[in-house]
């Protein structure tokens, strides 16, 4: 990890391009709607969902927003009409009698002509009469076109088919566009989070080609199919892990197989849902029937539905300015109770559960913003809540939900934008949300429908499976997984405007990654058994390494005594650790490919992870059928990965009797120390979260209370926001980083005494980068390293609110004063 340039004296002010980011060029969404992807590819891509849409009768909203791009000619009005109007209101505009109204004669001028605009815009729903004929079909909503186009459209309508003296111009689409926009304000109450994608509505078939089926028994199915089975199938049942279940070949199955299927799962990793007592045998029947029935059409959730959902609890002017509380926030835990919507944090300290928060259904990822103060947690429902840190206790200030299902969020990394932007990403509809970073309110929407990267076919659900935040530039890093597409989603202030987004060809099915130990790096497993690497620094795909890695985790990386900077990964399917190579530059021989294959305990592995400060590797397999690998945790020599492991007995360290009681994600305390882990049971059996020493690998604690239910996720605040990443490549001390993790927080990127924390301090910050200038020229290195290490200064010369950091950092491994004495050393300037 790298700081700025501290001369560099960006505040966000500017609207050129940035100089760590030269590709992207910043547009007008008014002024340059030429510069957009390829305009033929926009719209072909959505003509399948408009298409679907008539077909079921149901509106198809998408996104507000357009995708910027190549250049491009202007749209022509009348191929625009054939494109998108034609099939309902016919070439000539005649309409269809009963159906479609007609549209010659609409009006001209004046506030009608306002009228059609917005209702090309926003869609119709519900009544219509026209020259006293009724029309009850539903109008799409064509907001996803942009301006330039749709005013063309509506150009050729008007002057073809009616009166019209002048052509609607772009400025006229974009003021209705604003005013509609406009018309979704934040709501000031909170509300609990929607109901998860089972409760998602859709049209229905019940047709006489596949199985007798009432409506009721259809619906049931259906909210069968939504709850269980679209993580693997989709809700368009195209299949993304799992197998496609189209009607044609689930009546070539028929009914006794397919409840067979369900019922004792398969090899391939389908759950055995009747075995395991998930499902009830009339469930199973009848969603095996459902199968054979045509696909029904899921709702869209465009960008006003968006907004619609957001809840401002709490607006940032009426939140404190420092904690009201005496945690230590980066040794707060978070986990995440999947059966009851809430995350539970817990203090590090004394192991006791402070409070549980709401945050929507099945919580399933959290970010931390980079000063540590704000949560961003996602559920699978597709809400993203924001939790204020500093509240006393801790609480939920803001919501918003972008889809009906959903995996990832990351807050913006780059110091120049610490807590301003968040990005989430939708499995349903599949599509990326830019979130304002202090209150989750929507500034962007963008679909992530496309072509797949190989074979170059149309793919209607690809999925949003991975965010990361790049800790080099201003931008995230969004894996699309079935189209094999890693968005470059650049963020600056003014992000209602649009900005290009490149477009990286990864590699097809990205699951989730990390960072390589540098932080230049961005290593995905995918499950076309390949290794996805994106040098984050150039912002261009590396290469993609041939690996059994399907079913594979996010990994961990650091330095191995022998093999160099290294990143490891483990899968559900196979019990093996996979270890790769990612130092280019100083191990050319070893970088982007296996070195080296080692045996795990057993399959079902769901998270690898280490610590700079460290000898060990922890393996979970909390999937895996035998209760001896499930209910442990396997301890690797992280420099000797082939002599061997530890199987540790968690689930007994945690005192539960009863229940599967699965061990879950090893989460390291920022210091290295200690590694907690979730120990899974179903609500009425209750779960745990055992602590362990990290040297000795004896259990510390076991955090039993009637507030951990069904704990399937744990994390460590400064671990997410980046406070273990001290350690460079070499496994020496890096100044920079140490710095930006334990120090720019009160200090401020460039050492000026403006971090986020200054408010809340009661001692004054001088600039650091003064220092010599104070000393009449000459580095006061002494004084600055008695002064930073504390232990035997703090109590006499203060500042009484600094940690000691000679005590706090006596664990990193080598000098981590001395590597902070010589960061200081490099920014201080000559006035």
């Amino acid at each position: 990890m790298r700081l700025p340039d501290p001369g560099r004296r960006c505040r966000r002010s500017c609207t050129a391009p940035c100089v760590r980011n030269p590709a992207a060029r910043y547009t007008d969404p008014l002024r340059r709607e030429g510069d957009r992807r390829m305009l033929d590819r926009v719209l072909i891509r959505l003509a399948g969902a408009l298409t679907a849409g008539l077909l079921c009768g149901l509106p198809v909203p998408v996104s507000l927003a357009v995708e910027p791009a190549d250049e491009a000619p202007a749209p022509d009005g009348q191929a625009v009409y054939l494109r998108h109007c034609a099939r309902c209101h016919q070439a000539d505009g005649s309409g269809v009698d009963g159906l479609y109204p007609a549209l010659t004669g609409l009006p001209a001028e004046g506030a009608e002509r306002a009228d059609a605009i917005r209702g090309l815009l926003a869609g119709r729903v519900g009544h219509l009469e026209v020259d006293g004929v009724a029309f009850d079909n539903p109008m799409p909503t064509h907001g996803f076109l942009g301006n330039e186009t749709l005013a063309a459209a509506l150009s050729h309508v008007l002057t073809r088919f009616g009166d019209a003296d002048r052509p609607v111009t772009v400025e006229e689409v974009a003021e209705q566009r604003m005013a509609l926009l406009r018309g979704h304000p934040a709501p000031t109450e909170p509300v609990t989070g929607e109901s998860p994608l089972a409760e998602m509505p859709a049209s229905q078939y019940v047709t006489s080609d596949g199985p007798p089926m009432t409506v009721d028994e259809f619906e049931r199915a259906r909210r069968v199919y939504y709850g269980r089975c679209t993580g693997c199938h989709g809700v368009l049942r195209e299949g993304v892990a799992g197998s496609p279940l189209t009607p044609d070949v689930m009546r070539e199955r028929g009914t006794e197989y397919l409840q067979s299927v369900i019922n004792y799962g398969s090899s391939a990793g389908m759950p055995a849902w009747g075995t395991t007592a998930d499902l009830a045998a009339e469930d199973i029947n009848l969603l095996a029937r459902y199968l054979q029935h045509p696909v029904p059409q899921p709702p869209d959730m465009d960008q006003f539905q968006v907004r619609d959902s957001w809840q401002l609890a709490v607006p940032p002017a009426e939140r404190p300015a420092r904690p009201q509380h005496g945690y230590d926030i980066d040794r707060l835990f978070v986990a995440t109770l999947h059966d009851v919507g809430q995350i539970a944090l817990i203090d590090g300290v004394d192991k006791r559960v402070i409070n549980r928060i709401d945050v929507g259904r099945a919580p399933h990822r959290v970010s931390a913003s980079a000063s540590g103060r704000y949560l961003y947690v996602i559920g699978r429902d597709g809400t993203v809540s924001l939790v204020d840190l500093f509240l006393s206790p801790p609480a939920r200030v803001a919501s918003v939900r972008v889809g009906y299902e959903a995996r990832t969020v990351a807050a913006s990394a780059h110091p120049d934008f610490a807590d301003a932007y968040a990005l989430a990403g939708a499995y349903w509809p599949p599509q990326l949300v830019l979130l304002d970073g202090a209150t989750l309110e929507p500034l962007r929407l963008v679909s992530t429908r496309g072509y797949a990267s190989r074979g170059h076919r149309y793919h209607p659900e690809p999925r949003v499976s991975d965010i990361a935040a790049s800790p080099l530039h201003p931008e995230f890093l969004s894996h699309v997984k079935e189209t094999g597409h890693t968005f470059l989603f650049p963020y600056a202030d003014g992000m209602r405007e649009l900005v290009r987004i490149d477009e990286l060809d990864t590699g097809i099915e990205l699951r989730a990654g990390s960072f390589s130990a540098d932080g230049r790096y961005y290593l995905t497993p995918t499950d076309a058994d390949a290794v996805s690497v994106v040098d984050v620094g150039a912002r261009q795909a590396v290469t993609e390494i041939p690996a059994r890695v399907f079913g594979g985790n996010p990994g961990t990386s650091y330095h191995h005594a022998e093999l160099g900077p290294v990143w490891v990964t483990s899968t559900m399917v196979d019990r093996d650790l996979v270890v790769i190579g990612t130092d280019p530059d100083d191990h050319p021989d070893q970088a982007w490919r296996v070195i080296e294959h080692v045996q795990g305990p057993a399959s079902g592995s769901l998270f690898v992870s280490t610590h700079p400060a460290s000898a060990h590797l922890w393996m979970d397999t909390p999937l895996n059928g035998a209760a001896e690998f499930s209910q442990g945790v396997a301890v690797f020599d992280r420099d000797a990965l082939d002599a061997g492991y530890r199987l540790l007995p968690v689930a007994r360290w945690s005192g539960l009797e009863a229940g599967p009681r699965r061990v879950i994600q090893p989460a390291y305390s920022p210091d290295g120390r200690e590694v907690w882990l979730a120990v899974w049971n179903p609500q009425d059996s209750g779960s745990a979260i055992v602590v362990v020493d990290d040297r000795t690998l004896e259990p510390v604690a076991s955090i039993r209370a009637p507030d951990l239910i069904t704990p399937t996720r744990l994390y460590n605040v400064g671990m997410l926001r980046g406070a273990a990443r001290t350690a460079d490549v070499a496994g020496t001390p890096d100044g920079p980083a140490l710095y930006a993790a334990h120090c720019a927080t009160c200090h401020g990127v460039y050492g000026e005494g403006d971090g986020p924390m200054r408010p809340a301090l009661s001692a004054s910050l001088k600039d650091l980068r003064y220092l010599s200038a104070r000393n009449d020229g000459a580095y006061p290195e002494r004084f600055v390293r008695e002064i930073v290490d504390g232990r035997g200064t703090r109590a006499v010369h203060g500042p009484r609110d600094m940690p000691v950091w000679g005590a706090a950092l006596a664990d990193v491994p080598g000098e981590p004063i001395e590597a902070l004495v010589e960061f200081l050393r490099t920014i201080q300037v000559t006035p």
